[in-house]
């Protein structure tokens, strides 16, 4: 225990403690004081109702890049709210608001289990720098559009002087004018990025104010039954209760995995015309030679929610195996084993994003093949079609042609004549691994139970060895 000096103050002692000699001063001094912005202190009564930590940030005119009329500086704790220099009173007065709020997402929460920070940087490492930004920047703008909808700003805008009152009243009525502007620049977001910000501060109080204020929520999930259109239904339906099957078509191995799935598939089947389709995918195309068009939206994290849209002109059938293919069609895109075996014929090493639906082209006839040609005895749900190619040594070889043609530049095309470096030699082995979750190898019980037969060689060796085994357990007995 260190005993303090006669007469030393309790800060002379932690600073003695903390090493900091008179000599030195405190580390804190040197941090440079910014004088208090009175237009910011005059906002307090309405600031603090919207900043989260017990002081303020500082408030000064600085440089600001872009079109806006503020900027943040030294985002965290210490964040500087940067004003452009020049504006009107309310102007001012609306940036100042605005980059409080942005401000706002920086102050430390306790209840936090990651620092904002530190979420930032997992959407910057894992979807980008884009969408680190976006909701950066998005987060200010649902912070506002919250807190003015809330009797709080009733309260807070009441006490302010009558010109910095007007200002905030004009912003309110912006941003409210605006609301449903601000909640598509929210959903604009990756849906797997905004997951990760959406469960933890200082988002997620904020969501479930804005879903109480005005209704505003994420979509609702997509559960495996509620993705098929009438049509699709009765398939759907055998599929989901063939457990073999529905890991098969969907890639889901474990139990997990496969509620998950139900739950939240990510995608629909739709015919064309159909209630069902999402406005975004209005406008495609039917593509005659599979039977179907689609809409992909990425959702981050390299996973899709495909809409799929079938032709009206497919019957029974055709619109069967239509719909079969497209199920296989869309797995790929979240197959990451195969798609990274592939990427060995790539110079990046993975398949480049724009070629994933020609992967996903190539692999779903192969794989609808092969389970055509070694499931349709077993399932139902195959009786009646037809393979393209029934010969199941060919069915690699096939989609590997395929992908070339596919493909024009960029993938290791192998050497003529060079039978030992053939062409696309990582496509054909991620091909083979993708393929023996839809085939299956026939194996005779019978014939493994049948003695291999012995030479007389081994015949006689093994008499001698059981002779010589006899006499040894004579002797031990003895």
């Amino acid at each position: 225990m260190t005993l303090s000096a006669c007469g030393e103050s309790r800060e002379e002692a932690m600073r003695r403690q903390m090493g900091y000699g008179d000599d030195e001063g405190n580390p804190a001094d040197a941090v440079p004081k910014i004088p208090a912005d009175p237009m910011r202190d005059k906002l307090a009564p309405l600031l603090n109702e919207l900043y989260a930590a017990d002081s303020l940030p500082d408030v000064r005119e600085g440089e600001v890049e872009g079109e806006g009329n503020y900027s943040i500086s030294n985002p965290g704790v210490l964040a500087i709210v940067e004003l452009r220099a020049g504006l009107s009173d309310g102007d001012r007065a609306k940036a100042i608001i605005v980059g409080v709020a942005e401000a706002d997402a920086f102050a430390v929460r306790n209840d936090a289990e990651k620092y904002f920070p530190e979420q930032l940087n997992s959407i910057k490492y894992s979807f980008g720098e884009d969408q680190r930004d976006l909701i950066r920047s998005v987060y200010a703008d649902l912070r506002l559009l919250e807190f003015f909808a809330s009797e709080r700003y009733d309260a807070a805008v009441a006490k302010l002087d009558g010109d910095l009152a007007a200002a905030a009243n004009e912003l309110e009525a912006d941003y409210t004018g605006r609301k449903d502007e601000i909640w598509a620049k929210w959903m604009g977001v990756k849906m797997y990025a905004r997951r990760v910000v959406a469960y933890d501060q200082p988002f997620k109080p904020l969501l479930r104010g804005l879903r109480k204020q005005f209704g505003m929520k994420e979509p609702e999930k997509i559960t495996w039954e509620a993705a098929h259109d009438a049509p699709f239904k009765g398939w759907a339906s055998q599929i989901d209760k063939d457990e073999e099957l529905f890991k098969m078509v969907n890639n889901v191995a474990d139990l997990q995995a496969q509620t998950e799935f139900r739950l939240d598939t990510h995608a629909r089947w739709a015919m064309e015309g159909s209630d069902m389709i999402p406005a975004a995918a209005k406008d495609v195309e039917i593509d005659e030679e599979v039977g179907y068009g689609l809409h992909r939206e990425d959702l981050g994290g390299g996973y899709q929610e495909i809409t799929f849209i079938f032709s009206k002109k497919l019957k029974g059938n055709k619109l069967k195996e239509a719909y079969l293919r497209s199920l296989i069609y869309r797995q790929v895109f979240s197959d990451f084993a195969t798609l990274s075996a592939a990427g060995g014929d790539f110079e990046g090493g993975q398949v480049p994003d724009e070629n994933d639906p020609d992967y996903a082209y190539c692999a779903s006839r192969m794989a609808l093949d092969g389970m055509i040609n070694d499931f349709s005895d077993d399932k139902p749900l195959l009786k009646g079609l037809e393979a393209q190619q029934t010969d199941e040594d060919k069915l690699v070889t096939e989609a590997v042609e395929c992908i070339l043609v596919r493909i024009d530049e960029g993938i290791n095309r192998g050497y003529p004549g060079d039978e030992a470096r053939p062409p696309a030699p990582a496509t054909r082995n991620a091909f083979f691994q993708m393929l023996a979750r839809f085939t299956k190898v026939d194996v005779n019980l019978d014939n493994m139970r049948k003695d291999t037969e012995k030479s007389q060689d081994v015949l006689d060796a093994e008499a001698f060895l059981k002779d010589f085994d006899d006499e040894r357990k004579k002797e031990m007995r003895q």
